[in-house]
């Protein structure tokens, strides 16, 4: 199975200029942990929750000051929708991300968190132990 087939389309974003305020709100009104940071149509950044607790309220910055920029992560891990589930999921693993934007030709397509592979994986373990309960039998 492909990410494609599990990506989340609906791509939520905010611009580097945005003050933290604006992108958490935003983040808060789309129940989301994440968003990204684009840029004309350019992924230039991730920014978390946890980026926002970290840096912004445990350091006391004013979130109606500071700009998405001023935190974001610009060294984002991508990959294409085109990768296969278990290869996203060692991606993930090994990078100890949570959330894989998907670009294709360039162009930003979708978002795939840990929560859309594990019921997957979890399947996949659950036929693969089946299989091998039943030929051992």
């Amino acid at each position: 199975m492909m990410l494609r087939d599990i990506m989340e389309k609906d791509i939520v974003t905010v611009t580097p200029d945005m003050t933290v305020r604006e992108a958490a709100k935003k983040m808060k009104e789309e129940k989301i942990g994440c968003i990204l940071v684009t840029e004309n149509g350019s992924l230039k950044g991730i920014l978390t929750d946890r980026d926002i607790t970290c840096m912004i309220v445990a350091d006391g910055k004013d979130p109606n000051y500071t700009m998405v920029k001023e935190i974001m992560n610009c060294d984002v891990v991508y990959t294409s929708p085109e990768t296969d589930i278990l290869e996203a999921f060692k991606i993930m693993a090994g990078h100890k991300i949570r959330r894989l934007p998907l670009k294709f030709n360039g162009k930003l397509e979708g978002i795939v968190s840990i929560s859309d592979l594990a019921p997957i994986l979890k399947n996949e373990m659950d036929n693969f132990f089946h299989v091998e309960e039943v030929y051992h039998h």
